[in-house]
Order: C-alpha cells, then sequence, then structure tokens
C-alpha cells in the first residue's frame, strides 16, 4: 500500500513538471513571435521633400539595422512595440515608436554645424580661443532687447571701456569713444560693415534689427589689419544673412514713449516771486539800483497783471513802472504787444515732454542646399522728447548667396531713407544759447507761454533778458526737413574654397595659430579629432535623440518620439 502512494506521488510531481514545462515553453514562444514583430517600412524624406537615400535605420536595443533606397524607402522587422532610429550624416537625428504600425514615414530635418566661438578681425574670423588682442563682442541677443535709433546706443554699456553719448534729439549723431580721448584731432573709432570700411561716424542708416553681430577692437593691434584708420579702436559690425533651410519670415513691431525722467525744472526757480529775490539780490551786491519796471516795489513785490514790453514810465526822471494802465483791445500783432505777467511758468514742460516710437520690422530668410537668402523691411517712426521734433527712417535690405561647387557668389544691398523734422534735428549738440535748451534756461518763470493774443510771448521787456520763446523755435521749425536720401550700400561678395580632405588617420597640420603650442597639446587635438570623426560611442549615439519622452537607459525601449543631431 505504501508503494502504490509513492508511485502515485512520483506520477503527479512528474504530470506537474511536464506542465509547467509546456507552459514555460508556450510562454518563450509567444515572447519570441513578440520580439520578432511585424515588418514595418516607410518612406524618409527631408523638410523640403527630398527623398533621402542611404539613410540607417536600427531597432533601438538591437542589431538590427538596414539603410533606405535611392527613393528613400526602408522596410525592417522590428517589435510592435520597439523604437526606430533614423540617422544620416547632415540631417537632424531622429526615433519613432512603432506602435505596431505597419508603415512609418519620417521627415528629416537639416542639422545645422555647431561650430566654435569666432571672431571677426578684419579679413579672416579667428577662434576667440586664438585671439591675443583686447576684443570684446556684443550679446546680439541681449542687445535687441533695447529700443534705440542707432546701432551704437545699444554699445553702451554692454562693452568694458566703451563709451556712447548722442545729442538726445531723435536721429542725432552717436559719439562712441573706445578707452577714452586719446588725441587731439579726430577720436571716432574706425566703422566696418560686412567687410567695407566706412569714412563716416554716422550709421543711423543701419538698422539696429538687421545686426548679427558686432565686435570691438580696442587695441593697436587692430593697426595691422587697418592701418592709422584703427588708431583709436574698430567697430566692426555683420548683418544678418540668410541660412538654408525652411523659409522663415518674422515680423516685429515695436511702439512705446519715451519721457524725460528729469530736467531742468528740477533746479531751476519756478515761482516768479522767488526770481525777483535773486535778481534784487544780484543788483544789491553790485551797488546797483534795483529795477521796478516789472515787479514794482522791491520791498514788496507783486506779479504785474500785464507787461507791455515797450514800459511805463513815472517821475522827473522818467523811471520804468508797472504799467497800470494798459488796454487789453489795444492789443495789435506785432506792434503793440501785450502779454499778462505769469506767477510762475515752467518753461521746461512747455518745451520739452512725451514722444512715441514707432518701430516695425519684416524679414523673410531660407534657402536650399546652394542658396541662401535674407529680406528685410523696416520702418521707424520716433517723436523726439522735445515738441514738434521728429525722426523717420525706412530702408531695405537684400542678402543673398549662391553656391557652385567651391565657389560662392552673393551680394549684399542696403538701400535707406531718412527724415529729419524739427530745429533739434538739424543741427547735432544744438545746446548752446541760441537753441531750445539754452533758451530754456534763461527764460524767468514770469513770462508767460502766450501773450493775451494767442501769439508766442517773448521776453522783449526790460530786464527780462530779450530772450526767444523756446517753443516758438520748435513750433515754426518743425516742418524744417533735412533728408537724408538714397543712401544705397551695395557690395558682392565672390569667394573660393580650398577643402583639404585626409586620409584616415593622418591629419594635415596648419603650423600657423597653433605654432604657439607644444607637441603634446598637437598630439592630444590630433587623437580627439580622429575619435570624433572615426568613431561615435553607441552610449552617445542613443543619447543623441530628444523628444517629447524621457531619455531610456541603453538598449531599453519606450514610447514616444525623439528627435536630436547626428554627430558630423
Amino acid at each position: 500500500m505504501r508503494e502504490a502512494e509513492v508511485y502515485m506521488e512520483k506520477k503527479i510531481i512528474r504530470a506537474c513538471a511536464a506542465l509547467g514545462m509546456g507552459l514555460m515553453l508556450a510562454v518563450a514562444v509567444t515572447a519570441t513571435a513578440l520580439a520578432q514583430g511585424t515588418q514595418v517600412s516607410g518612406t524618409i524624406t527631408a523638410i523640403t521633400g527630398e527623398r533621402l537615400a542611404g539613410v540607417t535605420v536600427q531597432v533601438r536595443g538591437t542589431t538590427t539595422t538596414t539603410t533606405s533606397d535611392a527613393n528613400g524607402k526602408y522596410s525592417i522587422a522590428a517589435p510592435g512595440d520597439g523604437v526606430l532610429l533614423f540617422a544620416l550624416i547632415g540631417y537632424k537625428g531622429a526615433a519613432r515608436t512603432i506602435g505596431n504600425r505597419p508603415q512609418i514615414d519620417v521627415a528629416l530635418e537639416s542639422a545645422v554645424a555647431v561650430l566654435e566661438p569666432v571672431i571677426v578681425t578684419g579679413y579672416t574670423a579667428q577662434r576667440r580661443a586664438d585671439i591675443t588682442g583686447s576684443v570684446s563682442s556684443v550679446n546680439i541677443e541681449s542687445a535687441q532687447q533695447q529700443t534705440s535709433t542707432s546701432v551704437l546706443q545699444r554699445l553702451d554699456g554692454r562693452v568694458p571701456g566703451v563709451t556712447v553719448e548722442d545729442g538726445g534729439a531723435p536721429g542725432s549723431r552717436s559719439t562712441v569713444r573706445i578707452r577714452g580721448v586719446t588725441g587731439f584731432q579726430n577720436n571716432d573709432p574706425l566703422y566696418v560693415v560686412d567687410g567695407t570700411p566706412v569714412s563716416e561716424s554716422y550709421m543711423n542708416f543701419l538698422n539696429p534689427n538687421d545686426i548679427a553681430s558686432m565686435q570691438v577692437l580696442k587695441d593697436g593691434s587692430a593697426t595691422s589689419i587697418y592701418g592709422s584708420r584703427a588708431s583709436n579702436g574698430v567697430i566692426i559690425i555683420e548683418t544678418k544673412k540668410g541660412r538654408p533651410g525652411q523659409q522663415q519670415v518674422t515680423m516685429d513691431v515695436r511702439t512705446g514713449f519715451a519721457t524725460p525722467t528729469h530736467g531742468y525744472d528740477d533746479i531751476l526757480m519756478q515761482n516768479s516771486l522767488q526770481y525777483f529775490q535773486v535778481v534784487k539780490k544780484s543788483y544789491e551786491n553790485a551797488g546797483t539800483k534795483i529795477p521796478i519796471n516789472i515787479y514794482g516795489d522791491s520791498i514788496n513785490p507783486s506779479v504785474p497783471a500785464y507787461i507791455w514790453p515797450q514800459g511805463c514810465k513815472s517821475g522827473p526822471d522818467s523811471t520804468q513802472v508797472p504799467c497800470t494802465n494798459v488796454d487789453p483791445s489795444t492789443y495789435l500783432y506785432p506792434t503793440n504787444l501785450i502779454m499778462p505777467g505769469s506767477p510762475g511758468t515752467n518753461w521746461w514742460k512747455a518745451v520739452f515732454g512725451t514722444g512715441q516710437y514707432r518701430d516695425a520690422n519684416l524679414a523673410v530668410s531660407g534657402g536650399g542646399d546652394n542658396n541662401a537668402y535674407h529680406l528685410s523691411l523696416s520702418y521707424l517712426d520716433q517723436e523726439g522728447t522735445a515738441k514738434d521734433t521728429r525722426f523717420q527712417r525706412g530702408g531695405a535690405r537684400v542678402n543673398t548667396t549662391f553656391n557652385m561647387g567651391r565657389a560662392s557668389l552673393g551680394e549684399n544691398i542696403s538701400l535707406s531713407r531718412e527724415q529729419h523734422h524739427g530745429a533739434e534735428g538739424l543741427t547735432d549738440d544744438n545746446v548752446g544759447e541760441g537753441g531750445i535748451v539754452g533758451k530754456n534756461i534763461f527764460m524767468q518763470p514770469v513770462i508767460p507761454v502766450f501773450d493775451i493774443g494767442g501769439n508766442f510771448a517773448s521776453g522783449k521787456a526790460n530786464t527780462l533778458g530779450n530772450q526767444s520763446n523756446p517753443a516758438k523755435i520748435n513750433y515754426y521749425a518743425q516742418n524744417n526737413i533735412a533728408i537724408r536720401n538714397g543712401r544705397c550700400w551695395p557690395r558682392a561678395v565672390a569667394e573660393i574654397q580650398v577643402r583639404l580632405q585626409s586620409a584616415p588617420g593622418f591629419l594635415p597640420r596648419v603650423h600657423t595659430r597653433d605654432a604657439r603650442r607644444s607637441r603634446a597639446d598637437e598630439h592630444r587635438r590630433d587623437q580627439r579629432e580622429l575619435q570624433r570623426i572615426h568613431r561615435v560611442d553607441d552610449h552617445q549615439y542613443a543619447q543623441l535623440f530628444a523628444d517629447d519622452e524621457p531619455a531610456q537607459p541603453h538598449g531599453a525601449a519606450g514610447p514616444g518620439s525623439h528627435q536630436g543631431q547626428f554627430p558630423l
């Protein structure tokens, strides 16, 4: 009986073992079938629609690969939950989750080569690490956030040792000094726009939105390139150029207001009687008689009801006194002018105020494999903080490049038209006694802006300084237009590139700028270059793809789509 029970237990154990082995075999077969998946096919094109041949297609985490044919078509066996990696030199890599789809079409984007920072130093461009002179580069992205009429104003506070000043009028000339004043003659730096030296320092014809890069050469080494003209430094300006790729249209519209934060009204007296006390003290200090033709008694002065330029006389010595019998009905312009006495005129606010700023820029750029273009249109309308002053500028820029094998042809054409409105727009630094700034200081607060007839008042009466009304100067000069018309900046470009292609394991050495490096540094550089060209680590390859899902560990598959740049 005992032997029968043992025999039955063995039979049961054997049956369970056979059943377990069968289940394990079924699971293994099912997993193998799932791993093999189905056949996935599709077409690979560029974003321009061109079909791409020779694209490497790989199942991530496996060694299964294939390449696209001349028509950009491919076919590969992959698991339904796998990820396909697409890579081609010159294009950004991409990854696509299969998701049990039998067909997956991919459009690859052209890769933009990441280069080392270079500095334009005149006839050539050099790596920043190889520059031995004093060179500063302007952060263009940060400078574009600033609103200004002149591109030179965007240098202010951004480059050490460089100061920028302007007259304050819209469109006025900007004065740049590199490391201060260095001589008794001209201290302006040399300006080089797109490789062409500019003979003048007026740069407002350039649209700040068209600037791609700016470098400032600050020391004497610049004279070795440009000669004595560069003794005060060099400012190199490069404008935007087209880049191959999909067409891009950019519209930038800005508007705002400019208001003086502080003016002469912060320091000048605005009260007429307080001003008279200063005038009175000056006469007392000089030991001369205090005039009473405006304020009357010097002990108890008062603001007159009217001021008559001809004045009124009293006593045997014909002393001029305030007029008390002025008849406003006898006012006649310009022979019999009568103006009311003002308790205090704020001449700063009468002449200066808020000006509106409007700027619009339209740019179109793009290109194909053998050409690139950039077209920009701009319009600027800026009102000055001095009333009735204005600056307008319209411009167009065309830049194209055509590649024909190793030759490159192109042109860079810029057209602009400028209009300066008002007295301040005609003369830079118009801050002397004859300008509105100087007259704003000399006008006394007892003088009103307008007389009783609505015409501009002035200091024509005795002891009022005989000054012209600065508000009148602005008003009548608003139609004075200075035009800088038909400014054309053409430039043709022709280049021939010579490329040296080295055999594997051999790198030619050029001992121009690298002459100071030791042989050990040269050897390490060559080794790194060989590794970069001939070897791409598998882990790095997997990490190059970035898209809308988190990065997966090497060999792991996950949902989502990835894009990155395939290393050159």
